[in-house]
């Protein structure tokens, strides 16, 4: 996969608190820091949305929907995308 250069702007303050960081923590270079820093950061994204899921799911029952509750689900989805549609146009 080919890389891809992204530049970014950052004040003196928080430019000299970068790379006295990444001094600190011996990266190689400034994009080696902010690799990591990504790579953290979707890190954290993928604890919580596991965290969101198990919760979610603690209440959830066991087992397949009852024939009669499948309905109902499936007719929910079919009102909520109508609606959907409706305002899309809309808008």
């Amino acid at each position: 996969m080919k890389a891809e250069t992204i530049n970014i702007s950052l004040n003196p303050e928080l430019a000299d608190f970068a790379r006295s960081d990444a001094e600190a923590h011996a990266f190689g270079s400034m994009s080696e820091y902010m690799r990591d820093l990504i790579r953290n950061r979707r890190q954290e994204q993928i604890k919580q949305d596991a965290s969101f899921l198990e919760k979610a799911m603690e209440g959830a029952p066991l087992g397949d929907p009852a024939d009669a509750e499948m309905r109902e689900i499936v007719k929910t989805q079919h009102r909520l995308r109508v609606e959907r549609r409706k305002s899309a146009r809309r808008a």
